[in-house]
């Protein structure tokens, strides 16, 4: 039997501690999960690196859709150094264009980063 991953989507360190607590295999931080998930504060994503269990931070700079451009690059790069920097296991993201189809030149660009 296949076993099956639980990753719980928590916005705070007691829910990721929680999470972990209950068996979770992954956290993945966020903050404001009343907008959908944005990307979590560094001091989460520091505090959240030093749990037992891999942790991603979103990486979403603001609510709306997915429909991030160039000027929201920068943001989202330096996001995505402040998880790296606090030792997450990763990140999670889209982007999707105009045509509500994902955005692969964008999205290159982030997983290079």
């Amino acid at each position: 039997m296949t076993k099956i991953a639980l990753e719980v989507c928590v916005d705070t360190l007691a829910g990721a501690k929680a999470a972990q607590e209950g068996g979770a295999d992954r956290v993945e931080l966020c903050s404001s999960l009343s907008e959908g998930g944005l990307t979590p504060s560094a001091g989460l994503m520091q505090a959240a690196a030093r749990l037992d269990i891999p942790c991603v931070a979103m990486i979403r700079p603001r609510s709306g859709l997915f429909d991030f451009d160039a000027g929201d690059l920068p943001v989202m790069l330096a996001d995505i150094a402040a998880a790296k920097a606090a030792g997450l296991a990763g990140v999670v993201l889209g982007v999707q264009g105009a045509d509500e189809r994902l955005d692969t030149g964008l999205l290159r660009q982030l997983l290079e980063a």
